[in-house]
């Protein structure tokens, strides 16, 4: 009956307004039905199209990367236009309005709705059309420290002259590889990032990258390096897989200065991805090393460039910018050139012991200190000039206290360069003096570690990372030597071992309190080995020789040692031997073979257990009988699916757990028969580093009730970078299942980093409310990223 009454209509306005007839033809039931199937196609469409762009974009947010402002302002347009269309198709009352007692339809009703379904549709196109994008997300490459202007950089002539001459050597397309050569502490480093710094402030290149190389030649170490400086991320485990990407990616920048650090032998180049001569014209190299014939002969360097000692006045400004002006006064002033003069120009030994005497006013100790300077060296160091020997050792006398003496020393000798490897050993050694707790410890480690900065005998890490330092190659060489006579310290390499008359002396031995192998390819160990007075043992396997394996009976004569690190090594079942260790309070097993390590039952003193990269799949019940226990390291362990329930949960001296990405997250998951840990066990915790993949197995109420420092991530979408310093941080990527209000997140005073993923507007609300209720809070960073709320960090401080 509607359709005969809008025939008649229409049959009329035909002959009397003949434009309003072809509006008319909108108004049949028809024509609106097919206008309104088409609209919700369409929404159904751009839907589809939202989905696979947040798709992309949180698989870039995982990986860190930074989303095109772009495709964040198109998802936000999609948003709206979806929100309208759905509001605007759900109405059906409306469009099912009529006039005439219902015979026919509302026509001004019909209009509008027509007008306003065609007008939905076309900003839909518009927004389909403009969803195309060739990138949804870019790499966020941090801040490069190393380019940044150095105030302490000297502009001295003898190195502007080198400086100058390398300028023009990068600009000759005939020259792709570079060295730079000198004495160990000549300033070779400084001077490589000085060129670093002109090449980029010139324009020369489009992108510089520095690693530095050292004697181990650590390729993974040198592609990671050079990788984060280029936003590029290695899903590759294998070196030449790793190298493939690093090639490909290289090949890309059309100019790009690689600078290789301390250079000590031949470095495979095409073996860690880095594309020079022919292969990449674009990509030049610039080395750094200690003689020429490791740059001329080993690497095919075209041009090299010999740094030699300051002259006397560039010498002694140096001198006086470290130590300070108070030297020119008239009583100091003479005898503060003379040390100055000692140092021979060698700016290693200027710096460290102008920094020594530093603010000191005393003529009787810089008098002594001369003296010192001027006394024959007692040490012969085959790399290190006299010069830099007593220089470094007048520094190291100068330290304050024993304490900061024996860092010092352990940092020289094992080659640690990191806060948790210095908290580990340091503890495990008694070396942090009246501190038991491993939170009281950790500030001890950070303060001294920054003390020793402060006397130039430690150097920031190239990252800049405060968690993570540096030491000098001339200043380890000498506290390996001071370490050596002073506490009787072995500390080599393979190579410097074989042959060694100190490794073979067994009565040497017996003396050792301290034994370092770095590299190790073959099998040196004895059957057994007596070293009573053994208190560190540390074992680095080369990283490609895992088949590195520990004689059963190798510890029963070294009872007294306090610290193992075995890294790199196949201990698919530990030495029964190892059980026999009742002083030990630190045992690091990274990156190992691990299999059956039931005999750390045994090892009731047991104060740190390190299982970082190992292959374990199950965690031993034994290990709840450690009930001494402050830190364990379960990260990067990705074969571990089984933690038995009330193994953590016994330990209740354990502090801090780390478990970070890439480790176990089956928490009350049945594996094998075995339903696995709940989170619960956590509770008394002081430190956590967590990540938990699946929201739904978080328990309710559980964190942040004793907890003191944290990083908590929640969820699949985050990605996951290793602090400096922990803040309190938590991360949680919310579900259709779990929301805020479930009571996820207590003590919302104390977080001090807070992101918050998938949220609704009731999720807002709730935590607005639940931060007014606990009033100041510690929050610094906020990130809320909902469906229709997107808040960036860097807008999102309170």
């Amino acid at each position: 009956m509607a359709e005969i009454i809008l025939d008649i209509v229409a049959e009329v306005v035909k002959c009397l307004a003949p434009p309003a007839y072809r509006q008319i033809g909108n108004f049949r039931d028809s024509e609106y039905t097919s206008i309104l199937q088409n609209l919700k196609t369409e929404v159904e469409n751009l839907k589809s199209e939202r989905v696979n762009t947040e798709r992309k974009v949180d698989e870039a947010e995982r990986k860190g990367e930074e989303i095109e402002e772009n495709v964040e302002n198109w998802l936000a347009r999609a948003n709206n236009v979806i929100e309208d269309a759905d509001e605007f198709t759900n109405d059906e009352a409306t469009a099912n309005k009529h006039c005439f007692k219902g015979l026919c339809p509302n026509l001004k009703t019909r209009c509008q709705l027509s007008k306003e379904a065609v007008r939905l549709m076309e900003a839909i196109v518009k927004v389909r059309e403009a969803g195309r994008f060739d990138n949804i997300s870019y790499s966020i490459i941090p801040e490069d420290n190393l380019l940044m202007p150095n105030k302490d950089y000297e502009a001295f002539e003898s190195r502007m002259s080198i400086l100058n001459e390398i300028t023009d050597a990068l600009k000759n397309g005939d020259v792709n590889t570079l060295g730079i050569y000198g004495i160990g502490g000549i300033g070779k480093t400084t001077l490589a990032k000085e060129v670093a710094r002109r090449a980029e402030n010139d324009k020369l290149f489009d992108q510089v990258v520095f690693s530095e190389v050292s004697e181990s030649q650590d390729i993974r170490k040198i592609q990671r390096e050079i990788a984060d400086k280029l936003g590029l991320k290695f899903d590759e485990e294998s070196e030449s897989g790793r190298a493939r990407r690093l090639h490909d990616r290289l090949k890309k920048e059309k100019r790009i200065l690689v600078i290789l650090d301390n250079i000590w032998g031949n470095l495979d180049l095409k073996a860690a991805g880095i594309p020079h001569g022919d292969d990449h014209r674009g990509c030049k190299v610039l080395l750094t090393a200690r003689t020429l014939d490791t740059l001329s002969r080993k690497m095919d360097s075209q041009k090299n460039f010999s740094v030699s000692f300051l002259k006397e006045e560039e010498a002694w400004s140096l001198f006086k910018k470290m130590a300070g002006d108070y030297v020119e006064g008239n009583e100091l002033k003479e005898v503060a050139r003379d040390v100055a003069k000692e140092c021979a120009g060698l700016p290693v030994a200027i710096v460290t012991v102008a920094t020594a005497l530093r603010d000191n006013n005393s003529l009787f100790d810089w008098k002594d200190a001369l003296e010192q300077l001027r006394r024959p060296s007692s040490t012969n160091l085959m790399n290190v000039q006299p010069t830099a020997y007593k220089a470094i050792k007048l520094s190291y006398d100068k330290l304050a206290g024993e304490e900061l003496k024996n860092i010092f020393l352990l940092i020289g000798y094992t080659a640690i360069a990191s806060i948790d490897d210095l908290l580990m050993y340091g503890m495990g050694m008694g070396l942090f003096q009246g501190v038991n707790k491993m939170q009281v410890a950790r500030a001890r480690a950070h303060a001294l570690v920054h003390k020793l900065k402060a006397c130039c005998m430690l150097l920031d890490h190239i990252s800049q990372k405060k968690g993570l330092f540096s030491m000098h190659d001339v200043v380890r060489d000498v506290a390996i030597s001071i370490a050596s006579t002073e506490q009787n310290v072995f500390s080599a390499t393979e190579e410097q071992v074989s042959g060694c008359r100190e490794w073979s002396d067994e009565s040497a031995i017996k003396l050792y309190t301290s034994i370092v192998l770095h590299d190790v390819k073959t099998n040196l160990l004895p059957e057994a080995v007596e070293c009573p007075q053994l208190e560190l043992l540390y074992i680095r396997a080369d990283k490609e020789s895992s088949s590195l394996t520990i004689p059963n009976k190798f510890f029963e004569r070294m009872i007294q040692v306090r610290v193992i690190n075995l890294s790199y090594m196949n201990l698919l079942s530990l030495p029964s031997s190892l059980g026999l260790l009742s002083n030990l309070q630190t045992l690091s097993l990274y990156n190992c073979k691990l299999l059956d390590i039931t005999v750390i039952r045994d090892l009731k003193k047991l104060e740190v257990l390190c299982l970082r990269g190992s292959d374990i799949k199950r965690l031993p019940v034994e290990v709840g009988e450690l009930t001494l226990l402050r830190l364990l390291d379960l990260r990067d362990c990705r074969e571990l699916e089984i933690i038995p329930p009330n193994v953590l949960s016994k330990l209740s001296h354990l502090e801090e757990l780390y478990m970070g990405p890439r480790s176990f997250d089956k928490w009350e998951v049945e594996v094998e028969g075995v339903k696995n840990a709940s989170l619960h066990e956590l509770k008394h915790l002081i430190s956590l580093e967590l990540q938990i993949q699946d929201v739904n197995t978080l328990p309710r109420g559980l964190f942040l009730e004793k907890l003191e420092r944290y990083k908590i991530l929640i969820g699949g979408v985050w990605g996951w970078e290793y602090a400096d310093i922990w803040c309190r941080e938590f991360k949680i990527d919310l579900d259709s299942k779990i929301r805020l209000k479930d009571g996820l997140i207590l003590k919302l005073q104390g977080i001090e980093d807070l992101w918050l993923s998938d949220l609704e507007e009731r999720d807002v609300n709730y935590f607005v409310n639940e931060l007014d209720k606990v009033g100041p809070s510690q929050l610094k960073h906020l990130y809320i990223r909902g469906s229709h709320l997107t808040l960036n960090p860097a807008e999102s401080k309170v």
